[in-house]
């Protein structure tokens, strides 16, 4: 890496991407081997030793203070920050590097830990750019950030590349590598496999390369059938735009089976603070419906609140049980609802307990006693299905990559056939082929008959499920969209230039 330049840096989930970059900014102690800067050997005790050097990494995950403001988080990261400092001059941070860096980071006395997931990101991130490092390492840092917020964010970057400073970044999206990087490593299994200027090779050699070195490059191409096999969706007698061709979808309108999801004048309680329309819609067994929205704009609430983790107003029905208006996550489940949360470490997973204790968390098999073997073989079962890489079953979560615990969400969430799939972010942080095979699974089960509302950030993750999406600005939800809408009109949408 060298100063001046944006260098990208890619890999199959578990690669080793986040391990190499958490003992380069002294989050973890290598093993062996030697960091230099500028030519001499560096060391650092810990995150703060780097960033007190000069070099900050905006992990995956962010580490803000939960109990501390959006203003508190981002006087903290700031190295510049007196010690003492008034709360207004606190919450003029905010809205300075939110204009700075063109992100929407939120009011400046929420709390963090009551904020989305992108939110969150966007504070890191502005946080990690407000300390102007020479080395800036960024892990994922577009997974939920809109188009419009993508492209401030590398202009940024731009920026600071040609005042001297190095960039890291580390995505699974080609599109960025190519549109803004200037060179690429790429890395399987630990170690590195190629390193080259981005000029000097092409999307389709990378990705090639990229399948060569997982072990999804079947799920990829399941996931790619699975995705060209939706565009033969058609319209009932009732005009519903169907979803994909299984028997669940395309009956009649005399044979139509109830909805498995119904909302009606719904609307989270969290949402009356932006006065957000109220909701109705249902979804047929077998159906999917994508949200598009930036972070914070409420499609997550919405997801959280029909999954029981808000409370809600209006009326929610899961497989024609109605749902608690005070919200029960025990109720959604047992009326047959499945929920992957946007933020898996937290919400998603049981980090200190073992693989298989979390895949058994919804029904733990045995009576009095855990049958621990049942419970092992189940495991087993789910990661390899899912091409989650682990040690061994009885691994703990948290020992896992980013990718890989999305994986082992979404095999704990699938594995019983649920009647209703809500999913935030499900393709978070997955690489190329992980990504496909999430999606293929996605529908697979609604071929089965599970009705699914996915949501997602990203415009081109919403096309690729093939399936009818709204946009969710503030709360209110667009008309339905196809899945050909063209981006940069999906982009105006989520930015609110467009009714």
């Amino acid at each position: 890496m060298f100063p001046g330049e944006i260098h990208a840096l890619l890999g199959e989930n578990g690669a080793g991407k986040s391990t190499l970059v958490s003992i380069a900014a002294g989050r973890l102690v290598a093993d062996s081997g030697e960091i230099l800067r500028g030519g001499s050997q560096a060391s650092y005790r810990n995150a703060r030793d780097a960033r007190h050097a000069g070099l900050v990494l905006v992990p995956q995950h962010d580490l803000l203070i939960g109990a501390a403001s959006v203003a508190d988080n981002l006087a903290f990261l700031d190295p510049a920050a007196p010690f003492f400092e008034s709360a207004a001059a606190r919450r003029a941070r905010v809205g300075r590097l939110a204009q700075a860096f063109g992100l929407e980071l939120g009011d400046a006395d929420a709390r963090a830990d009551a904020l989305p997931v992108g939110t969150r990101q966007r504070i890191e991130i502005a946080g990690a750019l407000a300390g102007d490092p020479d080395v800036l390492i960024l892990d994922e840092p577009t997974a939920v950030l809109s188009p419009d917020e993508t492209a401030a964010l590398f202009a940024s970057l731009r920026k600071r590349a040609d005042a001297g400073a190095a960039v890291v970044l580390i995505t699974h999206r080609l599109a960025e590598v190519f549109a803004g990087a200037d060179r690429l490593t790429l890395l399987a299994r630990g170690r590195s496999v190629k390193t080259c200027r981005v000029s000097e090779t092409t999307p389709q050699e990378i990705g090639g390369l990229l399948l060569t070195n997982t072990e999804g490059e079947k799920n990829f191409l399941e996931g790619v059938w699975g995705a060209r096999a939706l565009d033969s969706r058609a319209d009932t007698p009732g005009g519903r735009s169907q979803t994909h061709s299984s028997e669940h979808a395309a009956q009649s309108a005399a044979t139509q089976p109830l909805p498995s999801l119904v909302l009606t004048g719904f609307a989270p309680d969290e949402a009356r603070a932006v006065r957000a329309e109220r909701i109705s819609l249902s979804l047929l067994p077998g159906e999917i419906l994508v949200l598009l929205a930036i972070d914070g704009n409420g499609a997550d609430t919405i997801a959280r609140a029909i999954a029981g983790l808000e409370r809600f107003s209006g009326r929610v029905e899961v497989g024609g049980v109605p749902l608690p208006l005070s919200g029960d996550p025990l109720a959604f489940r047992a009326a047959g609802g499945a929920f992957v949360p946007a933020d898996r470490r937290e919400e998603g997973l049981v980090a200190a307990l073992s693989l298989s204790e979390n895949l058994a968390l919804p029904n733990p098999p045995g009576s009095v006693f855990l049958d621990r073997p049942a419970m092992r073989a189940h495991a087993e079962e789910r990661l390899r299905a899912f091409g989650v890489r682990y040690a061994s079953p009885a691994a703990l979560a948290g020992s896992l990559s980013g990718g890989n615990q999305q994986k082992t969400v979404l095999a704990r969430e699938l594995a019983h056939r649920p009647g209703v799939l809500v999913a935030v972010h499900p393709t978070r942080g997955l690489d190329l082929a992980s990504a496909a095979a999430v999606r293929s699974r996605i529908l697979d089960a609604c071929r089965s008959g599970t009705a699914a509302l996915a949501v997602t950030a990203d415009p081109d993750e919403a096309q690729l499920f093939g399936a009818p999406l709204r946009v969710v600005y503030r709360g209110r939800l667009s008309a339905a969209l196809e899945p050909t809408t063209p981006p940069a009109a999906l982009g105006r949408l989520m930015a609110g230039l467009e009714g």
